[in-house]
């Protein structure tokens, strides 16, 4: 009996609080009495509006899934759910998957997706973010598509600083959650005056910043400012202290222990703070951790270095510790078994362990071995053969001689062109 009655309940249920159907209020019109009203909205716990909420709870994933740009209006009174809402615009909008954009729902809520829409747009339209990439944005840092300063700052960041879309979509990938939280005002401009004042022109601002974004959202007068005046009162000058500002600005703004083991380094090595070396060789030394520095070492120690020879080729190129392990096994290889050249000789000019092996080493060596059995090159392949520069090279070893012996151009065309880059 309760089962064939059920029907009528329900619609007088409806007409009690309102909500019943045209059929519904014709069918409970002797129900509708202001007591009995007032005796269900005590029964049920709360008046029409809060029950009128608890519905539209129920089925917000419905309309949400046929609507996901619904009216701003509609939002937060009662037509669509913010959780609902969110997730939805999460996946359907951002491209989450089902799992993640439940996730990321915990961290972000919308009432609203008009700004939302206006970020993605920026995100993609702007800065060229490919669906993956947006997707993996909003996954990391949510609160983005909830941002109402992040147009102000993709404008400082491309029309101020000066930098690519393609650059600024880098940092957005690396550090998402400073391009959210540094204030325009309140760092991003600051910094900008205080770089300015100090390397003199934007266009070293800007180089800086292409080597560390950090300087453009760290907290300068803590960070950096008070190692800058360390160097001062070591003995670097302000030509010395812009070089590395300009070339190395991680030394400054990476750990202050690694600073310290830096300046301790170079007394140790015997690099003047007012020599031309000074911002390079400290600014490769306090960006490698000293674990790796240590490993580099060794490494040079298994290939017949002495620690002597190591130091001495860190003076004069100290970027011949920042060459991978391997490349510089591949080159002193080859350098000795090629070319018969030793330790010492190579520590003399150790600029060529920068070099690309496939690119340079191994071309100008095929050409030069060519020439050298010929009868062209009296005295053998040495080291100024490969420090060259390219034009002086191609003129001096390839069409000087193309005419006569065809296969050296040739053999340069085929070895750069045949073998990747490293």
């Amino acid at each position: 009996m309760l089962s064939r009655r059920l029907p009528e309940a329900r619609a007088f249920l409806r007409q009690l609080l309102g909500r019943g159907s045209q059929q519904d209020r014709a069918d409970a019109a002797p129900a509708a009495s202001p007591p009995c009203r007032h005796f269900v909205k005590r029964l049920i716990g709360g008046d029409a509006a809060s029950t009128s909420r608890a519905a539209s709870a129920l089925s917000a994933e419905a309309e949400a899934e046929a609507d996901a740009d619904a009216p701003s209006a509609r939002v937060g009174t009662g037509g669509v759910d913010p959780v609902s809402l969110t997730v939805h615009f999460l996946r359907h909008s951002c491209g989450l998957a089902e799992a993640d954009a439940a996730k990321a729902a915990e961290r972000v809520l919308l009432r609203s997706t008009k700004n939302a829409h206006a970020v993605l747009a920026l995100l993609r339209d702007t800065l060229g973010m490919s669906p993956a990439t947006v997707a993996r944005v909003v996954a990391a840092h949510p609160a983005v598509i909830r941002s109402s300063t992040i147009g102000a700052k993709i404008d400082f960041y491309l029309r101020e600083l000066g930098l690519t879309a393609a650059e600024v979509r880098c940092f957005v990938l690396a550090s998402s959650y400073r391009f959210l939280h540094a204030g325009l005002d309140g760092r991003l401009r600051p910094n900008y005056r205080i770089l300015r004042d100090l390397l003199g022109s934007h266009e070293n601002v800007l180089t800086a910043v292409k080597q560390s974004i950090e300087l453009i959202y760290e907290n300068l007068e803590v960070v950096v400012l008070p190692k800058l005046q360390a160097l001062r009162d070591y003995g670097v000058s302000e030509d010395v202290l812009v070089k590395l500002v300009i070339t190395h600005p991680k030394a400054l703004v990476h750990r202050s222990s690694r600073f310290n083991e830096g300046l301790a380094a170079m007394k140790d090595f015997g690099v003047s703070p007012d020599s031309g070396m000074f911002p390079y060789a400290f600014g490769v030394f306090a960006t490698i951790y000293q674990s790796k520095w240590d490993r580099r070492v060794e490494n040079y120690l298994s290939l017949g270095w002495t620690e002597a020879q190591v130091k001495r080729a860190f003076i004069r190129h100290p970027y011949c510790m920042s060459v991978s392990d391997e490349k510089v096994r591949q080159l002193l290889r080859f350098l000795s078994e090629k070319l018969g050249w030793d330790p010492e000789y190579v520590a003399s000019s150790p600029n060529i362990l920068s070099f690309s092996y496939e690119r340079r080493v191994l071309p100008r060596y095929k050409v030069l071995e060519i020439l050298v059995s010929r009868g062209v090159l009296k005295n053998g392949i040495r080291m100024w053969h490969l420090r060259m520069s390219e034009k002086k090279f191609m003129e001096n070893y390839v069409t000087r001689h193309q005419d006569v012996i065809p296969e050296v151009l040739l053999e340069a065309y085929r070895a750069r062109t045949s073998c990747a880059v490293r």
